[in-house]
């Protein structure tokens, strides 16, 4: 696999492993073979262990010494952990931009929504779920607090797998494009409440099929 010049041979290592991992191309529980990494990336071990380490730093990967390299099970706790604190900062992020969005920002992210549309279209799933990501780091970035989105990210890995499976079906993919046209609609309203309620109808989603994804995927998730 040709590496980007521009970023580090562990940070592209990472990048590449965790979109793999979020999109569960690898899947929960599958192992990690190091060396296999190394010899597709054309690498020596060293990057891969960077890269590796980092993973298992936003609990994504479990190593055990001397044994064996793993992704680790989707654990619900954490998932609805970091629902939670997504759903309470971003009904915030939509209460401050409701009062002072201007209409180029609204037509940005109208164009945002435009390129969810043309996605679906591809049957580009992975590009979609990125276009997806990138809407609502708009939304912060907009209100001024983009680095909350980040700060956010960093513990996001177990809610975004499940996402990731929620989004497998394109009938689910084609709801998140009128969500979306609803959260754009409520931030022209002037009215706050119309905002935080498409959010909150929009990220409740995801969270309310697990059930049904789990009874899907049932190996994918770590029984308590």
């Amino acid at each position: 696999m040709k590496l980007d010049r521009g970023m580090s041979s562990a940070h592209h290592v990472y990048q590449e492993l965790y979109s793999r991992i979020i999109e569960c191309s690898m899947k929960p529980g599958e192992t990690i073979l190091k060396q296999d990494i190394a010899d597709e990336f054309r690498l020596s071990q060293g990057p891969v262990r960077d890269a590796i380490l980092r993973l298992q730093s936003e609990d994504l990967v479990e190593v055990v010494p001397q044994s064996k390299t793993s992704v680790t099970l989707i654990d619900l706790q954490n998932a609805h952990d970091l629902h939670f604190l997504r759903v309470s900062v971003e009904v915030e992020v939509a209460r401050l931009l409701t009062k002072k969005v201007e209409k180029h920002q609204i037509n940005l992210l109208n164009n945002l929504v435009d390129r969810l549309e043309f996605e679906i279209k591809a049957g580009d799933r992975s590009t979609f779920k990125e276009r997806d990501s990138h809407f609502h780091e708009e939304l912060f970035r907009l209100a001024g607090v983009e680095n909350l989105f980040h700060l956010i990210n960093t513990r996001r890995g177990h809610y975004d797998r499940i996402r990731g499976l929620y989004l497998m079906d394109e009938n689910r993919r084609e709801e998140v494009i009128d969500d979306h046209k609803n959260i754009v609609r409520g931030l022209s309203s002037g009215n706050p409440e119309d905002a935080v309620k498409a959010i909150r109808y929009h990220l409740g989603k995801s969270l309310a099929v697990i059930p049904e994804i789990q009874s899907d995927y049932p190996n994918y998730f770590l029984k308590r």
